[in-house]
């Protein structure tokens, strides 16, 4: 399994040459170099997880063809070339935002009917015990080729006219060499009974229906405001690619080390409780942008790097893992309802997000050499909609999940009497708290399975 691990992170690695293109500073520059304003950026940026709603076919691609790996392939081709064909248009200076959104839609129809394939081909690859370890690790090298990819593409951008040329065609690169790595990768039988699972059997799911529930409100909060951190530092406060690249790249090297810790925490205290975790600190992170201005954006940005990489490193891991705790099969209509729900959600906080930045657009206040503008608002904003997210997700039902306060506890009860750097320590008390989550777990259910032959037994 360990070829199939580093072939599983090679593969990563080289997807993030397209996957920075659609996220980041060069999507916000290249849709703006496409003449994108705020509605129409919001709209842009809400494409991905909108799109996401196709997920929901990816089941009729895997039982009618039972190949997962190659079905992954060819949808991340199609999906890939079609937005690195941009380059065509503006070469002929066709840089219309019908051009960009078209192109964006059809390139991230195919990454969903991939996303949920993949999906469904991982959780029957790698065991439930080891998803922690094996994702935080691969996401851990995912942070390292973020970085560079992240500062070679704001070079290109910053140095070159032809930059968002040299960007796309990059990419393109990168696709074939995912594609090669992706055939290493063993494409193991798909596990579902007979002819798989009926839509509305997932419906009759309470559990997993609460789960889509939290991932509907969680995306609306999510692209709300996730279109516009990036557009307020170019466009209000002047800031240079080449500087949110290092920030960035600060941020990567911090959430390699928190994928390394939480990727081993995460399988002792439970995926929900890192996502309670992560899900606090973003919310954090988005209220403070209220004070993001031109006398302050270094520092904050700084601030905003270290704390964001450590939240998202926890939301992106468990949310990950997740899906595929709280679906009883590997069907792929688990993972493509769930997604739909998703897009449905993004759609929501996209429009929402885009009518009240445009709004906020021309509100300017200096106070004292203290400047706040509009955006600035509609972060706050997000803040409060993030945080209670976790209020819907409280109520999902997991194998394994320490709450959030104890897990904190725990964690400062550590850190307090020791120095930061014993973080091991951290991971040993949370891994005791784990096992004795598990003993508790398997001692009731053996309860609830004696009751039930006594019942039998009665009858």
């Amino acid at each position: 399994m360990k070829n199939t691990y580093l072939f599983l992170t090679l593969e990563g690695i080289f997807s993030l040459f397209y996957s920075l293109l659609v996220q980041g500073p060069v999507f916000t520059g290249l849709a703006m170099l496409f003449n994108l304003d705020e509605f129409l950026l919001s709209i842009a940026a809400a494409v991905p997880p909108m799109m996401q709603f196709f997920q929901l076919f990816a089941s009729f691609f895997v039982r009618k063809y039972r190949k997962r790996r190659f079905l992954v392939n060819v949808f991340n081709a199609l999906s890939r070339f079609s937005f690195a064909a941009l380059v065509v248009f503006i070469l002929l200076g066709k840089t219309d935002p019908i051009v960009f959104i078209a192109s964006l839609m059809i390139s991230q129809i195919f990454a969903a009917l991939s996303s949920s394939t993949w999906n469904s081909w991982m959780r029957d690859l790698i065991p439930p015990e080891e998803r922690g370890r094996v994702f935080g690790n691969r996401n851990m090298f995912l942070s390292i080729g973020n970085a560079f990819i992240i500062y070679l593409y704001s070079f290109l951008v910053d140095r070159f006219s032809m930059g968002f040329v040299f960007v796309l065609l990059i990419s393109s690169v990168g696709t074939v060499l995912s594609i090669l790595s992706m055939n290493k990768i063993p494409d193991v039988p798909v596990k579902v009974s007979g002819s798989g699972v009926p839509l509305k059997a997932v419906f009759k799911d309470d559990n997993f229906m609460r789960f889509v529930l939290f991932t509907f409100y969680w995306n609306m909060a999510v692209t709300f405001s996730s279109a516009f951190y990036h557009y307020h530092l170019l466009k209000n406060l002047n800031v240079s690619y080449t500087y949110i690249a290092y920030m960035m790249i600060l941020n990567n090297f911090v959430a390699m080390l928190a994928y390394r810790v939480l990727g081993k925490i995460s399988d002792n205290v439970g995926h929900k409780t890192i996502a309670e975790f992560g899900i606090v600190l973003a919310s954090l992170v988005s209220g403070m942008w209220l004070f993001m201005n031109g006398g302050t954006y270094r520092t904050l940005m700084f601030a905003d790097a270290v704390i964001s990489s450590v939240a998202w490193s926890a939301i992106n891991l468990s949310l990950a893992i997740l899906p595929m705790e709280v679906a009883f099969e590997s069907d792929p209509i688990f993972f493509g309802l769930n997604a739909s729900f998703a897009s449905v959600g993004s759609l929501a906080g996209s429009f929402l997000g885009g009518i009240v930045a445009k709004l906020l657009s021309d509100i300017y206040v200096n106070v004292s050499g203290f400047e706040i503008y509009g955006l600035q608002i509609l972060f706050l904003m997000a803040g409060f909609f993030r945080f209670s997210a976790i209020f819907l997700l409280r109520k999902v039902k997991v194998r394994q999940y320490i709450p959030f306060r104890a897990f904190m506890l725990s964690t400062l009860f550590v850190t307090l009497r020791r120095p930061v750097y014993r973080l091991m320590d951290v991971y040993l008390i949370l891994k005791r708290s784990g096992e004795r989550v598990r003993k508790t777990a398997g001692r009731l259910k053996k309860r609830k399975g004696d009751s039930d032959e006594q019942g039998k037994g009665q009858s």
